[in-house]
């Protein structure tokens, strides 16, 4: 009895096979539009929470900096030129000298030489919210007028706390800067060199950086 019920669900199963493969048979079109779907849906899935891992991540990394901006902003001036201080000296630099405030609200000047005798003038400029008011035009076009006239130097940097690159003004400052043969470093830029301890592009290597920095003002 056994056997002939394990024949007779054979049977069945082939008559029912049959019957299934028939109907796929005939509308292949239909399966194959459900399977893509399917395919799809489940491909974009997968696509949205790799992604939305990478946000998170890359909103931790953003979270972290601004919690260091954070602490940057509360430091003295003193303080923050000492940081700048600290950063510059880890350049391939052979000397690195500070000329302190003059006092004037334009910041704390560091002439930096480098192994290839190229020289730099860094001006560091903690934000005391001038920079944000004037979009920071005023101060990167007096360093840029002091690079050869004052410090006999081939480029200037400008690094700040505060955020030169917000909204319309960014285009307007690195215009100046450009012209001028400035590097602007500020907020996010700074907040990398600070968390990596990698200085900005333009500056490694320096012969490179300075070369094309020169040109550019010079132009």
């Amino acid at each position: 009895m056994s056997v002939i019920l394990r024949v007779g669900a054979g049977i069945a199963v082939l008559v029912l096979g049959y019957f299934v493969l028939g109907f796929i048979a005939d509308h292949w079109a239909w399966f194959a539009s459900v399977a893509m779907l399917l395919g799809g849906t489940a491909l974009a899935g997968w696509i949205l929470f790799r992604s939305r891992g990478h946000e998170t991540r890359d909103r931790t990394m953003t979270a972290e900096r601004h919690d260091l901006m954070r602490s940057v902003d509360k430091m003295n001036i003193p303080a923050f030129d000492a940081m700048v201080g600290q950063l510059l000296v880890g350049l391939d630099a052979k000397r690195v000298k500070k000329f302190g405030h003059r006092k004037n609200d334009l910041g704390c000047n560091f002439v930096v030489t480098f192994t290839n005798g190229k020289r730099i003038i860094v001006r560091a400029k903690k934000d005391d919210k001038t920079l944000r008011r004037r979009n920071g035009n005023r101060h990167v076009q007096i360093l840029g007028g002091e690079i050869k006239a004052r410090w006999d130097c081939d480029a200037g940097v400008l690094i700040t706390n505060a955020n030169l690159h917000w909204m319309h003004h960014a285009a307007r400052n690195e215009a100046v800067a450009h012209q001028l043969g400035v590097l602007i470093v500020d907020r996010d830029r700074l907040a990398e060199w600070i968390d990596t301890g990698i200085a900005p592009v333009e500056l490694r290597p320096a012969r490179a950086a300075l070369q094309a920095t020169s040109t550019n003002s010079s132009q």
